[in-house]
């Protein structure tokens, strides 16, 4: 796709005599689940009978946009030193800028027609959510949000944005350790709850099928590969089993699953994914056929951004992308090459938006296949 940077990139004044300006929370239920497939999910299941995306296409950004805190202090303790009086200095302005530097991201993505689901990782709250929702970039094209405050530590959540007049979002649950946040077989460890969005793709006829999806960020590795190795494999088999559920009680179901794993996905921890699902199918990843990654460590990129998909997917064309905006990289000084142009370096402020890059999932129903799959 082509490239552009978001420094150059201008939204026509237009767009803004026309937007309507809304901001929509959708509310979701509070519920944290065990590792166990709970009744909820399998009615959730049920509910949306048939499957696939009835239009041309849909397209899915995930984006890993480390620490959008929100400038404002409130209860969470890893959120003190992302405030103006923090040691980080986190202004108001600052706030803003990255917010405008996301909203281009996001519109740069579909080329200049946005994504209809944009996931998002390492967001504070929904107050960071409505904001770039509402931004006047974002504002003309009508994203709504879906979030959930999660037992993370640092206070960090994953958010969804989806443009209400394309995606109609039927039902959604939160999954994650049960209350106290202890995952079966592994030590205390307070993390992330996985999203599960269940809803239909609207298209200009009218109609439209379900889609599911789900968002997850799973442990990161700050306390080495191995010493979390545990954690991700209990949350893999978690999403396994979720998966599972879907799969099993519906007839055509979509399933993607969108996030930063924390690991590769021929990892030890992702084992689970690449079993087969008891109905037989088997979770696939999509990887990019760049060679190159989302996250850089050490000099070496990694792959660990991406989409898996289960379910009825031969009807589809599903390609995955990185993108490599210019204005999200900058030199590598002491590997080489170039890296992704982040917020911080250690405590000092650069400007850049973040240290992943985004990845985009576009799914498109090949023409020969057209059915509603009910």
């Amino acid at each position: 796709m082509g490239h552009i940077p978001i420094h150059r990139y201008k939204i026509p004044f237009s767009f803004f005599l026309l937007a309507a300006i809304l901001r929509c929370v959708e509310a979701g239920p509070a519920v944290r689940q065990d590792a166990a497939v709970p009744e909820e999910e399998v009615r959730l299941a049920k509910r949306a009978k048939g499957g696939g995306l009835s239009g041309r296409e849909i397209r899915i950004l995930w984006y890993n946009v480390e620490n959008l805190f929100h400038p404002s202090d409130d209860s969470i303790p890893g959120d003190d030193e992302f405030t103006p009086g923090g040691v980080r200095h986190w202004t108001w302005k600052r706030y803003r800028d990255k917010l405008t530097a996301l909203a281009k991201v996001i519109i740069a993505a579909g080329e200049g027609e946005p994504p209809e689901l944009v996931g998002l990782g390492e967001v504070e709250n929904d107050s960071v959510l409505a904001d770039l929702a509402d931004h006047p970039i974002l504002r003309p094209y009508g994203y709504s949000f879906l979030h959930r405050d999660s037992p993370d530590h640092r206070g960090m959540d994953v958010g969804l944005l989806y443009r209400k007049e394309r995606f109609r979002v039927l039902e959604w649950k939160v999954h994650g350790p049960p209350p106290g946040g202890r995952f079966p077989d592994t030590r205390f460890r307070a993390t992330r709850d996985m999203v599960h969005i269940c809803g239909i793709a609207e298209r200009s006829s009218g109609n439209g099928d379900s889609l599911d999806l789900f968002l997850v960020h799973l442990i990161s590795r700050y306390s080495g590969t191995g010493a979390t190795a545990s954690y991700r494999m209990e949350q893999a088999r978690l999403l396994v089993r979720l998966v599972d559920s879907v799969r099993l009680h519906r007839r055509h179901p979509l399933v993607v699953m969108a996030g930063d794993y924390n690991e590769e996905a021929d990892g030890y921890s992702m084992q689970p994914l690449r079993q087969p699902l008891s109905c037989g199918d088997s979770i696939r990843a999509i990887l990019p056929e760049e060679s190159s990654g989302s996250y850089k460590y050490r000099g070496v990129w990694e792959r660990i951004d991406r989409f898996m998909v289960a379910g009825e997917t031969k009807g589809y064309h599903i390609e995955g992308r990185i993108l490599r905006l210019p204005a999200l990289l900058t030199s590598d000084e002491a590997y080489g090459g170039v890296k992704p142009r982040r917020t911080y370096v250690g405590y000092s402020y650069t400007g850049g938006v973040s240290d992943h890059l985004p990845v985009l999932l576009v799914i498109r129903r090949r023409p020969f296949l057209l059915r509603s799959g009910r």
